[in-house]
């Protein structure tokens, strides 16, 4: 029971971690965010970058569907044991967080090239 208990508070708590992460990421007051001087452009971008990440990350999940289904698992790391996975998947998706940041920061800027 005690064991139930635990899991629930812990994934309750994660959970609200990750909505004020989110609101802090996206700067918008309303879900949490502390950055009251952010303006619309910058919302933009970041709002964009997170859709840009996860459309990203849903893509390498597909590819690797259709790499399994097919057994086309060949190269450097077919064997390769990795013992969480999901850390592979979170560094990709914070990665391409920042790479679409970056890209759609110089793509709406304000100077004129």
């Amino acid at each position: 029971m005690i064991t139930l208990l635990t899991g629930w508070a812990v994934s309750i708590l994660v959970g609200v971690i990750i909505f004020l992460i989110i609101g802090r990421f996206t700067g918008n007051e309303e879900y949490g965010g502390i950055n009251k001087s952010d303006d619309e452009r910058s919302q933009l971008i970041k709002q964009k970058a997170i859709v840009g990440s996860w459309t990203f990350l849903f893509i390498v999940f597909v590819i690797n569907i259709i790499f399994r289904f097919f057994n086309l698992n060949t190269g450097l790391l077919k064997n390769a044991p990795f013992n969480h996975p999901e850390l592979f998947y979170l560094l990709l998706l914070i990665g391409s967080y920042f790479v679409y940041y970056i890209i759609y920061s110089r793509r709406l800027s304000g100077n004129a090239k």
